[in-house]
């Protein structure tokens, strides 16, 4: 697997780190500095995908585990381009928000985490959470939820969804390169997972399985 690195995050697919101009650019659109730790996170974070989740208040209580994985990019965009430029002006034109907040990345559907650098905001991490059906038995209305106060939280508590990566195996998986990959991305975000026994006997069997057929 071919991935960058912050903290402890495994980032796949990254662009190279964006240039000053790119930044200035960037921060010229929103109206507001960048902080010094998402300039950090974006050297090594400039689009590409993010297999991790964050656990996000249902309102009953209860928390749904959400993967923001599509990366936005300093890429100069237009509109709607997972670009942050082109982010900025869609959710400025749909969904209204102020100067200062940054969309900077999407989960596979509707669904987007920003960083609010808003006077107001302080520098917290909101997330537009789509709504589902009634017999999905979790959500229906659409929403802002504040997820953590600073960038920093927000980083903290993405976490590597153990039963989504075993269920991948389980069903998915086909090549032994994929688990070398996932063996990789457990290393960096979960250094102890070898300990996680029901996890390595996931990965011995696709392993064994995927011998079996060649």
């Amino acid at each position: 697997m071919s991935h960058t690195q912050f903290r402890h995050l495994a980032i796949e697919w990254a662009k190279s780190p964006p240039s000053e101009t790119q930044l200035r650019a960037i921060e010229d659109e929103l109206g507001a500095k960048l902080p010094l730790s998402f300039k950090e996170y974006l050297a090594v974070a400039n689009g590409g995908c993010l297999e991790y989740v964050i656990d996000i208040p249902t309102g009953s209580g209860e928390s749904e585990p959400i993967s923001f994985c599509g990366l936005f990019s300093a890429d100069i965009g237009t509109f709607c381009d997972e670009t942050f430029i082109g982010e900025i002006r869609s959710g400025r034109e749909y969904t209204k928000i102020p100067k200062g907040v940054l969309p900077f990345a999407r989960d596979g559907g509707g669904s987007i985490v920003y960083l609010d650098l808003s006077p107001e905001g302080n520098g917290r991490v909101v997330a537009f959470v789509i709504g589902l059906p009634e017999w999905a038995g979790k959500r229906t209305e659409s929403a802002f939820i504040e997820v953590a106060s600073s960038f920093d939280e927000y980083v903290d508590k993405l976490r590597i969804d153990v039963d989504a990566i075993t269920d991948h195996l389980e069903h998915d998986v086909t090549e032994l390169s994929e688990i070398t990959a996932i063996e990789e991305r457990l290393d960096v975000g979960m250094p102890g997972w070898r300990s996680n026994s029901h996890l390595v006997t996931t990965i011995q069997a696709a392993r064994d399985r995927i011998n079996e057929q060649v």
